[in-house]
C-alpha cells in the first residue's frame, strides 16, 4: 500500500515537472503571473475602462450616461446620479434606448457594485458588439464612487 502511494507521488511530481518544462520552452506557453483584475480583463478585450476621476469628470461635464447593471432592488437602494437601471438580462431589449443616448453625444458608462463585479464589462462587450459607440465601463463601480464621497441617488425604478 505504501509503495503504491509513493509511486503515485513520484508520477505526479514527474507530470508536473514535464508540464512546467514544456510550458517554459513552448513559444505559446502560459504566463505564470497575470493581471486578472476587471480593469485588466476589460482592456484585454479591447474596452477602455474609466477611472473614478474620469467618471466624475464626465458626470460634471454632463456627458455621462450611467447604466446600472445591477438588479432592480440594488438600484432602488442606491445608484449613481441620473443612472438608468438595465439589468444584464434586459440588455438586448434596451439597446435602442442606450444607442439613442450614445448617438446624442453621451458617453455610455455601464457600472455595477465594484471591482469584483463583472456585469459592467459584460454589458460593455454586448453594446460594443451591437455597434453602440462611446462605451466605457466603470469597473471600480458604485463602491469606489461612494467611498470618494461623490453624490448618489436613491429610489427610482
Amino acid at each position: 500500500m505504501r509503495k503504491g502511494f509513493y509511486q503515485s507521488v513520484i508520477l505526479l511530481l514527474m507530470g508536473v515537472g514535464i508540464g512546467v518544462a514544456v510550458n517554459m520552452f513552448h513559444p505559446a506557453g502560459l504566463p505564470w503571473i497575470g493581471e486578472w483584475s476587471q480593469k485588466a480583463v476589460a482592456v484585454s478585450e479591447g474596452l477602455e475602462p474609466l477611472s473614478l476621476d474620469e467618471a466624475m469628470m464626465l458626470h460634471e461635464a454632463g456627458v455621462a450616461f450611467f447604466v446600472d447593471v445591477r438588479d432592480r432592488d440594488a438600484y432602488r437602494q442606491v445608484h449613481l446620479p441620473g443612472a438608468r437601471n438595465v439589468p444584464l438580462h434586459e440588455a438586448e431589449g434596451r439597446i435602442p434606448e442606450i444607442r439613442e443616448m450614445a448617438d446624442a453625444g453621451m458617453i455610455v458608462i455601464p457600472y455595477c457594485h465594484g471591482v469584483d463585479c463583472t456585469l459592467a464589462s459584460q454589458l460593455a462587450r454586448i453594446l460594443v458588439a451591437r455597434g453602440v459607440p462611446s462605451v466605457r465601463p466603470f469597473v471600480s463601480g458604485l463602491s469606489a464612487w461612494m467611498n470618494a464621497g461623490y453624490p448618489v441617488e436613491r429610489g427610482g425604478s
